[in-house]
Parts: C-alpha cells; sequence; structure tokens
C-alpha cells in the first residue's frame, strides 16, 4: 500500500512539473545557479583568490545573472571567462521570462479581481454579504459603524452587480480593501469560493438585483440559507425577509436571526400614525444620532445563577447604562439546540427527559425576553440587553 502511494505521488509529481512551464522556468533558474558556481568554483580556486569557497562562487553568479555586476569577483582565467559570458547571455533570457512572468501574474490577478473571479475558499473567521442594496455604500457603513472589530479586509460580498457598481463601492476611501465575487450566492460553487466555510458570520440580504415578485426574492433567500448551513453549521447567519410566510422555512434552515424587514416599516409606519412619536424613538435607540443607544452584551460568567435586579444593578453601577431585558438563545442555533439536547440526556431524572426534550424542540434562537421580573433567572448563552449613553465608561 506504501509503495502504490509513493508511486502515485511520484506519478503526480512528474506530471505536474511536465505540464507547468512556470516550474519548469524555476527548476531551469535554479539549475544553471548551481551548475555555473560548480563550474567557476572548480576553474577559479586554484589561482583565484576570490574564489576560495564555493559560496564565493554562487554568489558571483547570482550578482552576475541578476545583472547587478558588482566587480568585487572576477574570473581570471578564459575558461572561466566563457562559463561567465554564457551565464551572462543565458541568464538576461531567463529573468526577462521570470520578471514577465510575474508581471502577467499580477496582471490576471488584478483583471481577476475588478471581475470578481478570485477564489477566497482559504479565508477564514471573515464576514460574507450575500446579496445587494440600493445604496449598497451606506449599507456597508452601517455594518463597520456597529462592528468595529470587522475591517473591509474581512468582508467578502458576493452577488451579480455590474463592474462599475463594484468599483464604485471600492473607490470609497472607507471600503478600501473589500472583496468581490461574482456570481449566484445561492449556488454552492460560488459560496464556497467566497469562503463560506471558514466563514463566522454571514449576511444574506433581500436581493435588489433579483428579477421577480417577492415570492421569488424570498425563494432565494431560503434557498442561499439551506445552502449556507449545509456547507458551514457554525456560521453565525442571519436573513433578511420580505413575507413573513417564508420564516418557518429559515427556522428549519436553523438561521439565526431573521430580519422581517416590511413587518418592521409597517410598525413604524402604524405607529406614526397614532402620534405616539415612538418611530423617533426606534430611530434615536438604533441609529445612537442622540448619545443613547440600545445594544446586547455579554456580562460576567459569575451572574449566571443569579437574578436579573443583581444583573441591572451591576450594569448601572459599573457602565452607567440601564439594563431593560435579556436575549435568550443567542450565537448559533444549531449548537443550541446541541447543547440542551446534552443536558437533558444527562439528566438522571428520567420523569424529566421528555419535557426537557420538547423544550429542546421549541428553543427559539435570539428570543427577547423584555422587563421580566426582579427575580428572573440569569441563563447560560444570554446577553443582556443594554440602553446606553455617551457618557457610559467602556
Amino acid at each position: 500500500m506504501k509503495n502504490r502511494k509513493r508511486r502515485n505521488f511520484r506519478q503526480k509529481l512528474g506530471l505536474f512539473i511536465k505540464t507547468s512551464t512556470g516550474l519548469k522556468v524555476v527548476l531551469f533558474f535554479f539549475t544553471l545557479i548551481i551548475l555555473s558556481s560548480l563550474v567557476v568554483f572548480a576553474i577559479e580556486r586554484k589561482t583565484n583568490e576570490g574564489f576560495l569557497s564555493f559560496f564565493d562562487s554562487l554568489w558571483w553568479t547570482i550578482v552576475t545573472i541578476s545583472t547587478v555586476g558588482y566587480g568585487d569577483r572576477l574570473p581570471m582565467t578564459l575558461a572561466g571567462r566563457i562559463v561567465a559570458i554564457v551565464t551572462i547571455f543565458v541568464g538576461m533570457g531567463i529573468m526577462g521570462t521570470v520578471t514577465g512572468r510575474i508581471a502577467s501574474f499580477l496582471m490576471e490577478r488584478q483583471m481577476k479581481e475588478e471581475r470578481g473571479l478570485l477564489d477566497y475558499s482559504t479565508m477564514k473567521d471573515h464576514f460574507v454579504i450575500c446579496g445587494w442594496k440600493r445604496e449598497m455604500n451606506r449599507v456597508l457603513h452601517e455594518i463597520l459603524k456597529c462592528n468595529p472589530s470587522i475591517s473591509p479586509l474581512e468582508i467578502v460580498i458576493i452577488n451579480s452587480a455590474t463592474r462599475d457598481d463594484v468599483n464604485a463601492l471600492r473607490s470609497d476611501p472607507d471600503l478600501k480593501g473589500l472583496k468581490f465575487v461574482c456570481g449566484n450566492f445561492f449556488e454552492e460553487l460560488e459560496l464556497v469560493r467566497a469562503g463560506i466555510k471558514g466563514a463566522a458570520r454571514v449576511l444574506v440580504l433581500a436581493d435588489y438585483l433579483t428579477k421577480g415578485d417577492v415570492q421569488q426574492i424570498d425563494s432565494k433567500t431560503v434557498m442561499t440559507v439551506m445552502t449556507i448551513k449545509n456547507l458551514n453549521k457554525q456560521a453565525y447567519v442571519c436573513a433578511e425577509l420580505l413575507d413573513t410566510k417564508f420564516e418557518k422555512y429559515l427556522k428549519l434552515s436553523y438561521c439565526d436571526e431573521i430580519l422581517l424587514a416590511r413587518d418592521f416599516s409597517r410598525s413604524m409606519l402604524a405607529s406614526a400614525s397614532s402620534g405616539t412619536g415612538l418611530s423617533h424613538v426606534v430611530k434615536s435607540l438604533v441609529s445612537g444620532e442622540s448619545g443613547t443607544g440600545i445594544t446586547t452584551t455579554t456580562y460576567p460568567n459569575s451572574f449566571i445563577g443569579k437574578t436579573f435586579q443583581e444583573l441591572r444593578t451591576y450594569f448601572y453601577s459599573k457602565h452607567n447604562a440601564q439594563l431593560i431585558g435579556m436575549l435568550e438563545n443567542t450565537g448559533n442555533l444549531l449548537e443550541r439546540k446541541r447543547g440542551a439536547l446534552r443536558e437533558a440526556q444527562m439528566n438522571p431524572d428520567i420523569s424529566k427527559l421528555i419535557p426537557d426534550l420538547r423544550n429542546v424542540k421549541t428553543i427559539i434562537a435570539n428570543d427577547p425576553v423584555i422587563n421580566p421580573p426582579r427575580d428572573y433567572t440569569i441563563n447560560k448563552f444570554s446577553r443582556g440587553i443594554l440602553i446606553t449613553n455617551s457618557e457610559s465608561p467602556s
């Protein structure tokens, strides 16, 4: 078995060397350097003090081939000078070939990058955005504002936008380094090219470029989430829906966060019609323009099992922030269900096994509990919902 593997490896290596022109050039280049160094060293070492060691000869060969020509070492014999002439002419040709291939490689890479054809499948812990919005630059600016730990270099956008639209994004100095993959984001091959297997977070937008009605747009979103979760179960996936009837399909696909954009907009319009001013309150809290904002945050593990009142006192005294609720079952939904299932199976009380298993089935990702009772128990995998202000210490 081992001999067969070695034979297969040698065959593949031989085929690669035969078919790779660039590798042939590199191998010839290094062969020329070693051969020329050996010949000159053998000829000059007895009569020329500049070639006392093989390293001296190697140094001379590299300097000669690269046409730098320091002149610190020179062949003195006729045979040595003939070797030098051959080395210079052959070296000039090889250096031209190598330089041309490097320039060709860089040009080809730049063209592929502009067309969205580069492969980012080896990226890890990055942020993938699927789809396109009308004011995509504003969307990206808001994303970066809410995620200060993320840089544009860690964002990969995948959609079928035109090259002009993408170049307009790249021309923005605040979005320098943004990566783009051109293709249908619901297709597995394109998602893999965007590095979906190593992505930490994924945002699936209700794609503005999708031709068709609301149903077609949301169907594309559901297909994308299902494909992503099949490729990377650990990624935190947030998806935007236009129609609530597709929400159940996203939940079945273990989508971690679902944004019902039209429902939210309708709720705000209805609230504005009643003259309550709630829309201004929501805008102020979400945008943080007034210095006050709403956010979710972690807390010390020592508060797990303690009461909501104790945690509220901690945030107010320590961070000058008001705790208004808890966000339960945060993080990856599939991981939360697996963890809850393990805990249920480890319970020695058989009478509680069935109810615990039912609770696992009904777990809701990112379930908000607003203004709970003072004695509400703080659970694992939850985050505090806070109202902060600009005077809150970091």
